[in-house]
């Protein structure tokens, strides 16, 4: 039999023969988009690099980003969806009895892999092998140990049960547990609606340029692109944003481009490949300027780095208690040091994707797998330039989001096209384009003075911070707000002076992430703390003990502590004993 001409493709899938179109990019594009086999999630397409859309070939588990449509043709393809009912329940109660599962978007094709890897190994199969093949898949939730966990207890043929909720304390399983692990509760780029169209973005091609022409007729006279869209056909609003509405959802012809996450036009289209080939084809012209990367260069700038703007200097949060500059004369110990922190991608599974639909009662109902559906509804009201109770936003919970996903990302640009076209629309982002358009953790560059006394109580502390926030503001100015609220960690500092900027530059954006600035100054102020403690000649647990906050003192910017700062003291009590046995046998170990 011929499988492979110029019209079709030819595989059996989970039982049964199929047919396909030849010009899908890969096997797991052939799955979703024209057999609507949804176990098999995109995270990374085609890049191979994240496990998410694992099947079996022919017994093997591949990933199908990765197998070019061809060779597939003759070949047995089963998902998820094919394993044997009994057999899906075995993994689905396992896996939620460990806790091996949290926003579900890798589970599916974790589950596949070991269902390979029990297939060829059944009871043999150790941990270690598991782990060792299912390096093979990305997790941003679970820290993997439980996943082996309950690795091991299929392997061995064992069957926990899920403990029943008692009350505050006592464990459950995960909400949808069952359905996550099988791939079969839907994000939103599962989700099917009758006459769906397609978006794929244009991005800029430089950081910071002026946008001279966009040059759109290529790509609109493709066959199967229904429009074209740019800043000309906003209605409303060109600048959406949490605080400050600086962010535009498209940089119009005469404007100018502020980093590489930039929007210039938004292609929809019949189909998402056809789509994201026209994208491709709209063409820019730019007068490219000198983009300004280093925070402290923008801080010194004559200029704005950022379109629309009238400085670089976002955000400045300082506050002082006592005299400093006497403390830290008159202290028995003095540390000066620089902390710098990366810029942090969150990496979350599910690529951003919204759904647009427009409802017959003339509202427009959106699917967003966003984490805040109330700014979401007023920002693309203000796009629309129509009321914001004709906007309905429905979460779709998502695959991971840690706070990044707090900013729209494309939820604008794809409520726009369906609104001017009158028919749903999906715009779902690559891992580039995530990549190049989602906040990062800010990178912050944090200067401390710290002084002790003989005994290695803190006497003075300065800090001075400059944050990166990249172009847009997002909730960077809260950011660096938190930073310097935190800069003494949880420790007690009679004299305090500290300075926390965010600035503006052509970088990524730097937004929300687990922590909020928190987490830059705790691991300068406890670098401070070790190298005190060096000085004293005292452990670095003696020195935190010596410290550390109780109720009743007065905290960082003034707060006088109340009972729920017991924790610190309890959390250094309980550790100390596994620290001292961690250092007796010459382990290398810290504390903070």
């Amino acid at each position: 039999m011929t499988t492979v001409d110029v019209d079709t493709v030819t595989f059996r899938l989970n039982g049964r023969p199929v047919t396909v179109r030849p010009d899908h990019p890969h096997l797991l594009a052939a799955l979703r988009e024209e057999l609507d086999v949804l176990s098999a999630k995109d995270g990374c397409s085609p890049t191979g690099q994240c496990g998410c859309c694992t099947v079996l070939v022919d017994g093997k588990a591949v990933v199908s980003c990765q197998v070019p449509l061809a060779r597939a043709a003759d070949k047995t393809v089963t998902t998820l969806e094919g394993i044997d009912r009994h057999e899906q329940e075995r993994f689905a109660s396992v896996f939620a009895a460990h806790g091996a599962l949290q926003c579900g978007f890798c589970t599916p094709g974790i589950v596949v892999r070991v269902k390979s890897l029990l297939d060829k190994k059944g009871a043999a199969l150790t941990r270690q092998d598991a782990a060792r093949h299912l390096g093979a898949h990305l997790c941003r939730c679970t820290g993997y140990v439980k996943i082996l966990d309950a690795v091991e207890s299929l392997a061995m043929g064992e069957q926990p049960a899920a403990e029943a909720l008692c009350g505050i304390g006592s464990r459950g399983i995960k909400y949808e547990s069952r359905e996550l692990a099988l791939g079969s509760r839907g994000y939103v780029d599962d989700i099917r609606v009758p006459g769906l169209l397609h978006g794929a973005l244009r991005l800029a091609d430089h950081a910071r340029a002026k946008v001279v022409r966009i040059e759109t007729s290529a790509a609109v006279a493709v066959e199967g692109v229904v429009a074209v869209l740019t800043a000309a056909d906003v209605p409303g609003a060109l600048r959406v944003g949490l605080i400050h509405q600086d962010w535009p959802v498209f940089i119009p012809e005469g404007g100018c481009t502020s980093y590489l996450g930039d929007v210039l036009a938004v292609v929809v289209a019949e189909t998402q490949q056809i789509a994201r080939s026209a994208a491709r084809l709209v063409d820019v012209t730019y007068e490219p300027l000198r983009p300004i990367t280093d925070p402290q260069a923008a801080l010194d700038a004559p200029e704005p780095a950022v379109w629309g703007t009238d400085s670089n200097q976002l955000s400045r949060s300082a506050y002082h208690r006592g005299d400093v500059d006497a403390a830290l004369a008159g202290s028995a110990h003095v540390v000066h040091e620089v902390f710098t922190t990366q810029r942090v991608e969150h990496a979350y599974l599910e690529p951003e994707s919204t759904l647009a639909v427009p409802t017959d009662d003339g509202r427009l109902h959106v699917f967003s797998g966003g984490q805040g559906v109330w700014d979401d509804r007023s920002q693309i009201a203000s796009v629309l330039d129509v009321p914001s109770d004709t906007v309905v936003v429905e979460l779709v919970s998502n695959g991971g989001a840690f706070g990044g996903k707090e900013d729209m990302s494309n939820q604008a640009q794809t409520a726009l096209a369906a609104h001017l076209l009158g028919r749903p629309v999906k715009c779902t982002l690559d891992r580039e384009e995530s990549f190049r358009i989602s906040p990062k953790r800010h990178p912050i560059r944090m200067e401390y003075w710290a002084g002790c006394d003989v005994d290695g109580r803190l006497t003075g502390l300065r800090a001075r911070m400059v944050g990166d926030s990249g172009a847009y503001a997002s909730v960077g100015m809260k950011v660096l707000e938190r930073a310097a609220g935190h800069a003494s960690g949880p420790y007690v500092v009679p004299n305090i002076d500290v300075e926390s900027i965010a600035v503006r530059t052509n970088n990524p954006i730097s937004g929300a992430f687990r922590g909020f600035g928190a987490n830059q100054a705790q691991f300068a102020m406890e670098g401070a703390m070790d190298r005190l403690a060096e000085a004293v000649g005292i452990s670095g647990w003696e020195i935190r003990s010596r410290n550390v906050i109780e109720p009743g003192v007065v905290w960082g910017p003034g707060q006088v502590m109340d009972d729920g700062s017991r924790g610190a003291r309890r959390c250094l009590d309980a550790i100390k004993p596994h620290l001292d046995a961690a250092v007796a046998a010459g382990r290398a170990v810290g504390i903070g």
